[in-house]
């Protein structure tokens, strides 16, 4: 069995800035209060974060944002295609982090779609099912494998 070290410093997580710009898949799985923190009691969005730019999950991040809290806090187990960018700084201030929709972006959209559609498929052949490409009607082989897929999964006849 393989095991993982735990992180040794807290350079070994990654930050909202290290997302900037980044096509993210985002699924906030908590709205907490009554953090303890540094600066005293909080409130953050737990997120689970994938990354399509650079194919990596992060699980469990804690943002404490004040825009990212809030656009998330109401899309509990939602999931959000969207990037991180900035807003306008205000004097003395830094520019706060938001959320950038993705979502009328096509490209966006195929890219966030492929890799749902392997999740699905590589989880329904783990438990022993039939792979989502494998379940492709004749009658949809003529459109992109993703396309038919999709449209497979939503139960389209031939």
């Amino acid at each position: 069995m393989t095991f993982a070290s735990p992180a040794s410093s807290a350079s070994d997580s990654i930050k909202v800035a290290d997302l900037a710009n980044h096509l993210l898949i985002i699924t906030p799985t908590e709205y907490k209060t009554g953090i303890q923190t540094v600066h005293g009691i909080a409130e953050a969005v737990e997120v689970n974060v994938f990354d399509l730019d650079t194919n990596t999950e992060h699980n469990s991040l804690l943002w404490f944002n004040v825009a990212l809290r809030n656009a998330l806090k109401t899309k509990i187990n939602e999931k959000i295609l969207a990037r991180i960018g900035q807003g306008s700084a205000r004097p003395s201030k830094s520019a706060p982090w938001n959320l950038l929709d993705a979502t009328s972006d096509p490209q966006a959209l195929m890219k966030a779609n492929n890799y749902l559609l392997k999740v699905t498929s590589a989880a329904k052949a783990g438990a022993g099912g039939t792979p989502v490409a494998a379940a492709v009607p004749a009658a949809l082989e003529g459109l992109s494998p993703e396309v038919a897929a999709l449209l497979a999964q939503l139960g389209a006849k031939p």
